[in-house]
């Protein structure tokens, strides 16, 4: 191979070693646009984490409010069920109080009248 063959085998190589080179810097620059993209997103990421965090939090202070909320209306309600079967046994004995009177005073009437 002579020294002309030789120089133009090395210019090719050297040519393409450029364009190799070329290519890589093109696919650093876009490895470099995504991996920009992917810190972006992934930045975006935890904010909504942290939303979520936030979110669940509020969340389980709400639920623990409306528990607490249930519980005292249970206890309401069965202190009403309570005083209501207590007042319900007092009307029995007034209502059978008045029925005794009544029927007192009817003897009492029927007494007058003999």
């Amino acid at each position: 191979m002579s020294d002309k063959d030789l120089l133009v085998v090395i210019s090719e190589m050297l040519r393409k070693q450029d364009q190799q080179a070329e290519k890589l810097d093109h696919h650093s620059e876009i490895l470099d646009q995504h991996t920009e993209i992917l810190n972006q997103h992934t930045k975006i990421l935890n904010q909504h984490t942290e939303i979520l965090n936030q979110h669940t939090v509020i969340l389980k202070e709400t639920g623990d409010s409306l528990k607490h909320f249930v519980d005292v209306s249970i206890l309401q309600f069965q202190q009403q069920q309570e005083f209501n079967v207590q007042f319900l046994s007092s009307l029995d004995k007034q209502s059978q109080f008045n029925e005794r009177f009544l029927n007192k005073l009817g003897d009492i009437e029927n007494a007058l009248k003999k």
